[in-house]
């Protein structure tokens, strides 16, 4: 007699087994640190940078940090770096 066993191939998502709640957000930008963090895959720092960019003509005196991760997924030392020297943090992936 041989047994059968039937495995389900759906398998948690990532993002699931990871996931936090968002932080409160800020009333404004104005007078805060916006950190940037780019895992390194291909158009991201671009997205980042202009959105940097249009942060700064938005709010008044604000600076932005970039951060690279250099692969997905950022290392933890590097977002807990952006966390202690930054406000808010916008983290981006492209292809």
């Amino acid at each position: 007699m041989h047994l059968l066993e039937v495995n389900n191939p759906v398998a948690v998502q990532r993002g699931v087994l990871n996931a936090i709640s968002a932080s409160n957000r800020p009333e404004s930008l104005d007078n805060k640190t916006v950190g940037l963090i780019w895992s390194g895959t291909h158009g991201g720092d671009i997205a980042l940078k202009r959105a940097g960019e249009m942060l700064q003509e938005r709010f008044e005196n604000v600076s932005v940090n970039f951060y690279t991760g250099g692969n997905y997924p950022t290392p933890p030392a590097i977002v807990k770096q952006a966390g202690e020297e930054c406000d808010v943090i916008i983290g981006a992936t492209a292809d």
